[in-house]
């Protein structure tokens, strides 16, 4: 008896000391500075993901992306470069254009392992040389794609490899200062947009209050997964609710869009417009829809009354820079009406904002009033010398 009674001692000895050995062999890596640098990041980033709603989702190939992005008209277009310049170049650039097709901004590759941001005009029916933007295209970033201009004129979005991403293609947003005719810092607008995969193609459209972009996120090689959402009035993010970073996480990942739907009514009114868009048609032409005048006897209201070179084109750019600045209005109405109620936090972040459009308001205003003095100027002059 004693003897079994020391073998069951030894035996269990041994367990335990096996036992032992094994968790001691389970040893964590150590980290390298640029893994905790990183790890730091994406902490910082997942504590700060913006409460977004996800209207919908769809996994389709990357070849068919543009598919998913049904845009008012108001918005103008996105596409491919081959199918806006009629080529086979420049297969991986992405343009976009702008209601009137008066402007384009665009991508392009100089070489195989760059792609830079440019913008265009269209000029009596021909795109103009590009023209590289100023403030992005310095060096910060590897490769620049999928440009975006809202109706402002002066909020830009596009992706980028590079910067302060997380990893592939991140989305950043910038603000166009006309003063210094060129693009402010870009930032990158964090999480659930971006993430350690390719994130891209953000586009809003104003006039049915739909946003997309787009990720390859959890995608084989060849597809890409299309989200649709709800722009928020202002930045709202999970941590201001309380939560912790670890119940954060799932809402940055997107793991389930479905945990989003915090206002169904909502959804479903996105959902509704989105329908509609596709059986939506513009009210008017632009020929008849607008009267300029020239002087006390004179009022032009289509495109053909104009007569001096150059004034049909200024005359679409001012018809663009009045419905910039009826957006930026409907935008600021909202803002202020947001602010009058919104917590301390949340107006110290709307403030900036508030302001800077409130500059660009003004800048709107004067651009407005130039233009339309100098056709008016363009045209009496023409007339006169042509009686």
């Amino acid at each position: 008896m004693m003897k079994i009674r020391c073998l069951l001692i030894s035996l269990l000895m041994i367990l335990t000391l096996s036992a032992t050995a094994q968790k001691r062999k389970v040893v964590k890596p150590k980290l390298t500075p640029e893994q905790i640098e990183r790890q730091a990041k994406l902490d910082r980033m997942t504590e700060n993901t913006q409460r977004i709603l996800f209207i919908d989702s769809v996994v389709v190939p990357k070849k068919q992306l543009l598919s998913c992005y049904l845009l008012s008209p108001e918005v103008g277009q996105v596409a491919r470069y081959q199918d806006i310049f009629n080529t086979r170049q420049q297969p991986d650039a992405y343009v976009h254009v702008n209601e009137l097709a008066s402007r384009c901004y665009l991508s392009l590759a100089p070489t195989d392992t760059t792609m830079q941001l440019y913008k265009s005009d269209n000029l009596e029916n021909r795109w103009s040389r590009p023209q590289q933007l100023k403030g992005i295209n310095d060096g910060q970033f590897r490769r620049v794609n999928y440009p975006f201009m809202m109706g402002d004129g002066q909020t830009f979005y596009f992706a980028a490899e590079g910067g302060d991403g997380l990893g592939g293609y991140d989305i950043y947003v910038t603000r166009y200062d006309a003063d210094e005719d060129q693009f402010l810092h870009p930032v990158n607008i964090g999480m659930p947009f971006n993430s350690e995969a390719n994130d891209y193609l953000y586009v809003i459209d104003e006039y049915s209050n739909l946003g997309w972009f787009a990720t390859d996120r959890n995608q084989s090689a060849d597809s890409v997964c299309v989200y649709l959402f709800l722009p928020p009035a202002s930045r709202q993010t999970y941590s201001a609710s309380g939560l912790s970073t670890e119940e954060i996480a799932p809402y940055a990942r997107i793991n389930r869009i479905a945990d989003t739907w915090t206002d169904e009514t909502a959804r479903q009114e996105a959902l509704a417009r989105l329908q509609g868009i596709t059986q939506r048609k513009r009210q008017k032409p632009l020929d008849s829809e607008f009267s300029f005048v020239v002087n006390d006897d004179l009022t032009y209201t289509r495109i053909a009354d104009f007569q001096a070179p150059g004034s049909s084109r200024l005359f679409q750019e001012l018809q663009s820079l009045r419905q910039q600045y009826e957006r930026l209005m409907n935008a600021l109405d909202k803002a202020r009406d947001y602010y009058a109620q919104a917590a301390q936090d949340e107006r110290d972040e709307l403030r900036p904002e508030i302001l800077a459009s409130e500059q660009t308001r003004l800048q709107l205003q004067r651009k407005i009033h130039e233009t339309e003095k100098t056709i008016r100027n363009n045209e009496i002059i023409f007339l006169t010398k042509n009686k």
